[in-house]
């Protein structure tokens, strides 16, 4: 009887030994479906980069500042003595908050660091110091897009398709890592390179830049191609830092100001114009008038400058030695309509867009009927009164001279290219039109060799080949403690045999426009010289 009831009791025991497996089974099997459900992907963005801002040979205007340290960070041990060692006991406070959260989260480090738990995709500033045409590029708000220039132009397509880095961790249910073995990265930073292509040629420009900020405070450089229009260079002065524009608001010079497409008085530059108006209407450009060094229009006395007598002059002559009393009489024998209309033919007095979504300044022409006041048409006729022009314009004119009589309207967009830096958008060149005649065009460049040869322009003379030039020195008509502001301009085209460049420099301020800013069209002239030899 009790060896029948231990064989029961033990065949309970065995029943209920394997019971309790099988609930404690499906249990542990119920827990694990549970905890398989409650696992999660934490995803992180470590960078998203713009496109790229390209010049016409496809070097890099953004995306070439200091290298940079964005990282995706798993809290840890090991990760916390890593940036203890990189970090103040200052900055690391701030840091222990997001270790002590337990989940992965984005640091930008100061250097590159090789430790298990933090993964680190270097990666290139978008503007370096002292980078080139940073008034043409424009610059980035708080948030990260395009406030001015091509960046703002161009914001939704430089933003599109971005370059993320990302990287993907499985967690629990509280956004514990299970694994940082579990991790993948998606890194499209490849996508990067996709970018807007522009006219600019990086080495021309920084020519310009350099050459300017020698001699110049203020004012502008424009470098056009002959005969395309295509802008090879746009620089003003002075320039600032991208990543710091907050510091220039304020300035008195304002550096924001894109000076290069700002209207200025143009002075003498003008008489250009006033020389083709001439030789079109059929005046010989042996018309010759004596200056005595002013010539009075309607009670009203218009002088050459310094109150220089220059005697009897040609229009070559009077291009030369810029003698306004020459060009005073010069467009007394002209019917202004058709002084104002040449005026416009060159472009002045129309604003023109040189990118998409960026347009020049369109300055300032005087009515016809304002023409018909004499003391008017004498200001008009060497450049001053009413009239403003960008520095733009100035060689737009000057490159209608240079390429035998054809009007382009400069720009500087020349199209799209994908990751693989293949053009996906080209722009369509610019239409030219025929405004003055080959003999017409001739002729001036004639005379503003002169200019460079014996005449006002002889400071901007390049040391190697020759050029044309006009120079400039235009009253404002504002004031400072007593004294006349005058704006200096310096506008010709390298070299004079088969021209390849028109070159205008403009200065707010200076003493006159050989004086101020002839050496630096000589400098980049000579800068240019390799191109064209």
């Amino acid at each position: 009887m009790l060896k029948r009831t231990a064989a029961l009791f033990g065949m309970f025991v065995f029943v209920m030994f394997f019971a309790v497996l099988a609930v404690f089974r499906l249990s542990d099997g119920e827990w694990l479906a549970q905890a398989a459900a409650e696992q999660q992907t934490y995803t992180l963005t470590v960078s998203a980069a713009r496109g790229t801002i390209y010049d016409r040979n496809l070097d890099a205007l953004t995306g070439t500042g200091k290298e940079e340290y964005p990282a995706a960070v798993v809290p840890s041990g090991d990760t916390a003595a890593a940036l203890s060692r990189i970090y103040s006991a200052l900055k690391m406070k701030s840091i222990h908050a997001l270790l002590s959260e337990g989940r992965p989260f984005t640091l930008s480090l100061p250097t590159k660091v090789r430790v298990s738990g933090i993964d680190v995709f270097p990666q290139k500033g978008r503007y370096s110091a002292n980078a080139a045409a940073a008034h043409v590029v424009g610059y980035l708000n708080g948030s990260g897009n395009g406030a001015a220039g091509i960046e703002k132009s161009f914001d939704r397509f430089l933003t599109s398709g971005q370059g993320k880095v990302m990287v993907s961790y499985q967690t629990d249910a509280t956004g514990r890592i299970l694994s940082e073995k579990s991790k993948t990265v998606s890194d499209e930073s490849a996508l990067r390179k996709r970018g807007v292509v522009l006219t600019i040629d990086k080495s021309i420009q920084q020519l310009a830049e350099r050459s300017a900020s020698r001699y110049l405070k203020k004012g502008a450089v424009v470098v056009l191609d002959v005969p395309s229009g295509k802008i090879l260079a746009l620089a003003s002065l002075p320039s600032f830092s991208q990543d710091n524009v907050a510091s220039v608001l304020r300035s008195a010079d304002s550096p924001l100001l894109n000076r290069a497409t700002s209207a200025y008085s143009l002075g003498s530059v003008f008489k250009i114009v006033a020389a083709a108006s001439a030789l079109e209407s059929g005046l010989s450009p042996d018309t010759s008038f004596s200056c005595t060094g002013s010539v009075d229009v309607d009670g009203q006395a218009f002088h050459c400058f310094d109150n220089e007598k220059h005697g009897k002059e040609n229009m070559k002559q009077a291009i030369a030695n810029s003698c306004n009393t020459y060009f005073v009489k010069l467009m007394q024998e002209i019917p202004q309509e058709k002084f104002l209309r040449m005026a416009k033919l060159f472009g002045f007095g129309s604003s023109y867009e040189i990118a998409p979504g960026m347009t020049s300044d369109a300055g300032t022409l005087p009515a016809l009927k304002s023409l018909s006041v004499p003391r008017a048409l004498a200001n008009f006729s060497f450049g001053q009164g009413e009239l403003t022009a960008t520095p733009l314009q100035a060689a737009a004119m000057v490159n209608a001279v240079a390429s035998g009589g054809t009007y382009t309207q400069p720009y500087l967009y020349a199209g799209q290219v994908d990751e693989h830096l293949h053009f996906t958008e080209t722009a369509q060149p610019r239409q030219s039109v025929r405004i003055v005649s080959a003999r017409t065009a001739s002729l001036l460049r004639e005379f503003m060799k002169a200019s460079v040869d014996s005449g006002t322009s002889r400071k901007g003379k390049p040391d190697y080949g020759t050029a044309g030039a006009k120079t400039a020195t235009a009253q404002t008509g504002r004031y400072v403690n007593g004294v006349e502001l005058d704006e200096s301009w310096y506008a010709g085209f390298y070299p004079y045999e088969n021209p390849k460049f028109t070159i205008v420099v403009f200065a707010e301020g200076g003493d006159g426009g050989g004086s101020t800013c002839g050496p630096v069209f000589r400098e980049i002239a000579d800068g240019l010289y390799g191109y064209v030899s």
